[in-house]
């Protein structure tokens, strides 16, 4: 029994819903569907027409409650024991994509999350091209790979979770950015056994090259301060592994001033979309070495 969650802010969400649907109709596997709108000022009249579908519930902030606490709220909503979080900009790969998620269920696999992973399209656009570029690399991971490094690939825009496991482990009342990692941490501290498999959605809501060069800045900054919280681990990030490397050898203060020179050109060649992506490694290392 499953209940799916979508935690939406400003994005239409039929598509997605009405596959959802299709599919889980076709599954005689007992669910329910819940959306929650968390203060959006656009497309949500639409969407409040979901309310109007069978297993469909749709519930409509007035105020932004934000990206943890939508989400707690949402699996407080849940009645099922399973919970099924998709993000509100991704599509489904396959047709069997909610199936493949019973099977696990109903075959007793041994885990309290399963994690399917996230595909990404072509984008013509250069400017969209970095976040693409970043996604199909370092997120776009074989399911064999990601066991591998179970805890550094827990993408919350495609999660299968046990409830009583989420409530526990979701950092509610953390807000910014970089809080996968904080949910990927918090599982990991409480030894929470977990399933990759190939399962994937398209993740469609790209940022433009130069808000993702700010959501990255702020994601390095911001995850030193969960380090130093204990909320994260060098285990789930190569940045935080990499500057614990680069300290351990006294080299943060000379590595942080060579980058420093090259920043002008770093950020000039990444918001063109052109770059390499271990450019991007060095714009964020030089803002993850920049916080003591």
């Amino acid at each position: 029994m499953i209940s799916i969650l979508i935690p939406a802010y400003n994005n239409d969400v039929a598509q997605l819903v009405e596959i959802l649907l299709h599919q889980a109709e076709r599954s005689h596997f007992p669910f329910e569907m819940i959306i929650a709108d968390d203060g959006s000022t656009e497309n949500f009249e639409q969407n409040r027409l979901l309310n109007h579908k069978e297993h469909c519930s749709y519930f409509r902030f007035e105020l932004n409650k934000g990206r943890t606490a939508t989400r707690h709220w949402l699996a407080n909503q849940a009645k099922y024991p399973w919970l099924l979080f998709l993000d509100s900009d991704v599509i489904p790969v396959n047709e069997d994509f909610y199936s493949n998620y019973i099977s696990v269920i109903k075959n007793k696999i041994h885990c309290k999350v399963a994690l399917g992973g996230y595909a990404y399209r072509k984008v013509s656009e250069l400017n969209f091209n970095l976040r693409r570029q970043f996604g199909r690399k370092r997120e776009e991971v074989p399911a064999q790979i990601r066991m591998k490094a179970p805890y550094r690939y827990v993408f919350s825009g495609n999660l299968l979770i046990d409830k009583v496991t989420f409530l526990a482990c979701n950092p509610k009342d953390i807000e910014g950015y970089g809080l996968d990692l904080v949910l990927s941490g918090s599982l990991e501290r409480n030894e929470t056994s977990i399933l990759h498999v190939d399962n994937p959605v398209y993740h469609d809501g790209l940022e433009d090259n130069k808000r993702f060069l700010s959501k990255c800045r702020q994601t390095a900054e911001q995850i030193i301060a969960f380090e130093q919280r204990g909320l994260v681990s060098a285990s789930q990030s190569k940045l935080l592994a990499t500057r614990q490397k680069i300290i351990s050898k006294n080299l943060r203060l000379i590595i942080r001033s060579w980058l420093w020179l090259k920043m002008p050109f770093l950020k000039l060649i990444l918001q063109l979309g052109i770059a390499p992506l271990f450019y991007l490694d060095f714009y964020k290392l030089y803002f993850s070495l920049s916080k003591k």
